[in-house]
């Protein structure tokens, strides 16, 4: 017999016998089971699964020693969020950006509007650190961060957003750490699977798209030990569609006038898939190991019409209408307008995968824990554009007093193609790539003394890639407007009557549509002036000590995390007569990051919590690239700055929490952070060849500082009589400011004030859940040397679910049920700038548990 039919022989009798084993367990456990479920009823049974649930995320706020709050799977899947996004944005003292009508987490090139790339904050700071069960996950591109919106919902058991640090946790966060947590098999007591459908219409879009869910758990107790293996995926489709409007302004005598308009309609569709595979073998009762293969995409393809107006003259002083006190124009006729008109393909996509492998040991006193992981991110953008420009109009009525602002031509013809006198077109191809290794080793001594309770410590290397990839940027030289005939739709404009615009499906075709405009250049690569490589290594350690007073009811910890950190950065330099010359930088840097958590039980259930740390973020990938690029014919420069230095901030906390019962808690929380070092662009003369330009680059500031007050709030009021005793509420509001050096202005994407109300209904079968989060303005851009804010907005979701079964639910779903228009302003609202629109969208789903 070969060796390899022995050890199958073996393998298959182990596998018989096991079986065997397993069966006669899982005939015990159904046993137990039915007597165990003699005395429940089923709405009993209900009711108790809801109200634990409600109170998973107040047990985890209350057992940690720092400052974290939390959303567990329950409320995530009770409520519409498409993207673990939206599910952030009710956690205390976090903020969203919205794009297409979806929370985001913008970052890079994916921004609508690079002024609005403020994505997700918390108290007010885009540095954000991400974990994914324990271990750090980004998302390729120009920074560092993870974007949240690549992550489909359902695919997450529980974000906990960590507001203070410990000695353990990986550095990076300056404004927190996010930690995102997946279902794993031996959390569930044996066979467990869930699986939904889900039918989703936007009110705009008018079509109708499906997503689905799927979670499939089981676990077996063998000879060879007890092995557990999870299957987890999520598959969404949204069809969408976005309409704004832009005016620009200007200052003539005195007075501030709409100058420009511009008019967008976005129409696309998203697809989010997800899919994690989980093993798990515990051989013995001390000795467990893991593997573990997540990953993620989301992609956007979207078609767009744009129609653009400029006034080209004076202003007919006669036709002026201000806002009432104010020198702002809420009307003004132009006496000669200039159109254009685009039809656009822009599409992108997020691509991440994550494979790990570890394991841990509990003996008597000591755990060790290990973990080997390998991360890679792609994404990438892709434009396409067809203009029609040369249209003139010769009146220019441009009215901002309503909401969108609206624009009337006189003596023009937008749908005649004569009208337009120049067609050309533009492309754009901008590939982000990332990657990287960590292994982690990690151990904790139970020491049990009467103020040590134990002592950890760990070490931690990873090396981290990221780079810009050469991708394809070009102009196509312009043409006669009538080359383009057939590459021409209709759209409809309710303030215009309808214009011609490039067919966007054709744009998205480079190929045919360079052939249609007589195009036969060869489409060029990029610019290598544009394109970086980044390699870091990271070498970390740290200590800590657990407290536990024997005498006083004081528990915390303190630590100490040691970070050295090797960048090795690879550019260009150039200038438009000379070709791209390669640069290579290196340096090293050491970072002390002590930290302090306590916990004081002042009586029963009432806490009071302190902290104090110091916690660092690197710069974004982009703001470091080396690559410089000169223009002699202005004698101006752009460039990254490798000299760029962390971010560095030290924060303290001080916290009250009361807890009353299993489901109703309160709390009180007071942060400061003094952060040094905030990165913006600054101009300064530097010479080369004997020329002196103005170079623009990226450089570190001053101090600044971040304050603010959360308060938080749940209940479920069980004391309330029959039906009324299902209703419960969640409640929170961030108060955060800043005060940055040298600038009367706040920070970007901080809106001082925001909150969330949620309105519970738990009673037998019926689940209610209505949702409603508001920020305050906030600082998104300085344009022309004015502050432009995005307005104060509120967003309205719910559902309501009916248990038809313990195992079989239906839910009805919706997400910005108030049809809320997001507008931004130049320095004062009688400015208006941009106004969005988005859907409402309504969904029916239906959940089954076998």
């Amino acid at each position: 017999m070969t060796l390899q039919r022995f050890i199958a022989s073996a393998v298959l009798l182990a596998l018989v016998q096991c079986t065997f084993v397993r069966a006669e367990t899982d005939e015990n456990q159904r046993e137990s089971t039915a007597v165990e479920s003699i005395s429940l009823n089923v709405e009993d049974v209900l009711v108790l699964g809801q109200r634990m649930r409600f109170s998973t995320a107040q047990e985890f706020k209350r057992n940690k020693l720092e400052i974290v709050d939390s959303v567990v799977a329950d409320d995530i899947n009770k409520l519409p969020d498409h993207s673990i996004a939206e599910a952030m944005q009710r956690i205390t003292g976090v903020q969203i950006a919205r794009d297409r009508g979806e929370g985001s987490a913008l970052q890079g090139h994916y921004a609508t509007n690079n002024a609005l790339n403020t994505g997700v904050t918390i108290r007010g700071l885009p540095m954000v650190e991400t974990l994914l069960n324990g271990r750090e996950v980004f998302t390729a591109g120009g920074g560092r961060t993870f974007n949240f919106a690549d992550i489909p919902a359902e695919m997450v058991s529980a974000i906990s957003v960590y507001k203070t640090s410990s000695a353990e946790y990986i550095e990076g966060g300056v404004g927190g750490l996010v930690d995102l947590r997946t279902r794993h098999p031996f959390e569930f007591a044996g066979r467990h699977v869930v699986a939904s459908g889900r039918l989703i219409n936007g009110s705009l879009a008018d079509k109708t798209q499906p997503q689905v869910s799927l979670l499939a758990s089981d676990r077996w107790e063998t000879c060879l030990g007890e092995f557990g293996a999870l299957l987890n995926v999520g598959y969404q489709k949204r069809s969408y569609r976005e309409e704004f409007t832009t005016s620009t302004t200007t200052t003539v005598s005195g007075q501030s006038l709409p100058s420009s308009w511009t008019q967008v309609t976005n129409i696309g569709e998203r697809e989010r898939m997800g899919a994690s595979i989980i093993l798990q073998w515990r051989p013995t009762e001390r000795l467990e190991l893991y593997t573990e293969v997540h990953h993620s995409q989301f992609k956007t393809i979207e078609d767009a019409t744009q129609l653009a107006i400029s006034k080209t003259s004076a202003a007919n002083v006669g036709n002026i209408v201000l806002f009432p006190g104010t020198n702002d124009a809420a009307s003004v006729t132009w006496d000669n307008a200039t159109v254009s008109t685009t039809g656009q393909a822009r599409d992108t996509i997020d691509r991440n995968t994550q494979v790990a492998v570890g394991g841990s040991w509990v003996g008597d006193a000591l755990t060790l824990k290990t973990d080997l992981s390998h991360t890679k991110s792609y994404n990438n953008l892709v434009f396409s554009a067809l203009n029609l420009s040369g249209a003139t109009a010769a009146g220019f009525i441009h009215n901002v007093s309503n909401s969108p602002a609206s624009s009337r031509l006189t003596s023009s013809n937008l749908l005649n193609l004569p009208s337009f006198t120049t067609a050309s077109a533009w492309y754009a191809e901008v590939p982000f790539a990332g990657e990287m290794t960590a292994l982690q080793f990690d151990g904790e001594y139970q020491w049990y003394g009467k103020v040590i309770d134990a002592l950890s410590a760990g070490v931690r290397y990873a090396e981290r890639k990221a780079d810009n990839k050469l991708g394809q940027i070009s102009d196509f030289p312009s043409v006669s407007a009538a080359s383009a005939v057939n590459a021409l739709m209709v759209n409809n404009s309710s303030d215009l009557g309808g214009y011609l615009a490039g067919n966007s499906p054709l744009a998205r075709n480079v190929a045919a549509l360079r052939q249609l405009l007589g195009v036969s250049t060869t489409l060029p690569s990029s610019n290598p002036l544009g394109t970086w490589n980044i390699e870091e290594n990271t070498k970390s350690a740290y200590s800590m000590a657990k407290l536990k007073l024997a005498d006083l009811p004081l528990e915390g910890n303190v630590g100490v995390r040691v970070v050295h950190t090797d960048e090795s950065l690879q550019g260009f330099q150039g200038n438009s007569n000379a070709s791209a010359l390669p640069l290579s930088i290196s340096h090293s840097y050491l970072d002390t990051l002590p930290s302090v958590n306590l916990r004081y039980e002042l009586m029963k259930g009432l806490y009071l919590r302190g902290a104090a740390s110091k916690t660092v973020t690197r710069p974004d990938f982009n703001k470091m690239s080396p690559s410089l690029t000169l223009n002699p014919a202005q004698l101006k420069g752009g460039a990254g700055n490798p000299d760029l230095h962390p971010i560095r901030a030290n924060n303290f906390d001080i916290a009250l929490e009361k807890y009353f019962n299993q489901t109703t808690s309160a709390y009180l929380t007071g942060f400061k952070k003094n952060v040094d070092g905030f990165i913006s662009d600054v101009a300064t003369p530097e010479t080369y060849g004997g020329t002196t330009y103005d170079v623009t680059r990226p450089h570190n500031t001053g101090a600044s500082v971040i304050r603010g007050v959360e308060v938080g709030y749940q209940q479920f009021y069980d004391f309330l009589p029959g039906w009324l005793s299902g209703f419960g509420l969640q409640a929170n509001y961030t108060y955060v400011d800043s005060e940055v050096e040298d600038s009367d202005l706040p920070l970007a994407g901080l809106s001082k004030r925001s909150y969330n109300f949620i309105g519970v209904y738990e009673k037998g079968p019926i689940s209610v859940r209505v949702a409603y989060n508001w920020r305050d303005k906030y600082l998104t851009s300085v344009s022309s040397g004015m502050p432009v804010y995005m307005d104060a907005y509120g967003w309205l979701d719910g559902s309501i679910r009916y248990n038809v079964t313990p195992k079989v639910s239906l839910m009805l779903e919706g997400n910005n049920l108030l049809g809320t228009e997001r507008r931004t302003y130049f320095e004062r609202k009688t400015r208006p700038q941009t106004t969005w629109k988005n859907d409402t969208q309504v969904s029916a789903t239906v959940a089954v548990s076998f």
